[in-house]
C-alpha cells in the first residue's frame, strides 16, 4: 500500500498536513462545502465517455499535470480532483466529477 503524500511537497508530516489542509479549504471556498477528511489514493470512474484510473502523483488522464489529491464531496456529491497547474507549481487546478466510482483506494492510515 501507500503512505499519504502530495506531489512537490516536503516529506514531512507538518508541511504535508498543512498543505492537504490548504487544498480542503480551497474546496470548501469554491465549493461551499468542505470535503470528506478521506485521504483517496486512486479513483476508478468514468468521466466523459472514457473509463479512467486517476492516481495521485501520476498525471491526470485525460488532462494532463500531476494528480496532488482527489476528494470525495459525500454521499450522492462529486469527486473532486487537483492537479497541478504548471510543474512544480503550488497552485492548482480543481476538476469536478461525477459522483459515482467504480472503486476508490485510499491511502494507507
Amino acid at each position: 500500500m501507500t503512505a499519504f503524500f502530495i506531489p512537490g511537497v516536503d516529506d514531512d508530516a507538518i508541511t504535508i498536513e498543512s498543505a492537504y489542509s490548504e487544498l480542503r479549504k480551497g474546496v470548501e471556498l469554491e465549493l461551499g462545502r468542505l470535503p470528506r477528511a478521506q485521504r483517496i489514493f486512486r479513483l476508478w470512474s468514468r468521466r466523459g465517455h472514457l473509463d479512467c484510473v486517476t492516481e495521485v502523483g501520476l498525471p491526470d488522464p485525460l488532462r494532463g499535470g500531476t494528480v496532488i489529491a482527489i476528494f470525495d464531496m459525500g454521499p450522492q456529491r462529486p469527486f473532486i480532483v487537483c492537479r497541478e497547474q504548471k510543474p512544480g507549481s503550488r497552485d492548482d487546478i480543481r476538476e469536478i466529477l461525477g459522483s459515482s466510482a467504480y472503486s476508490v483506494m485510499e491511502f494507507d492510515a
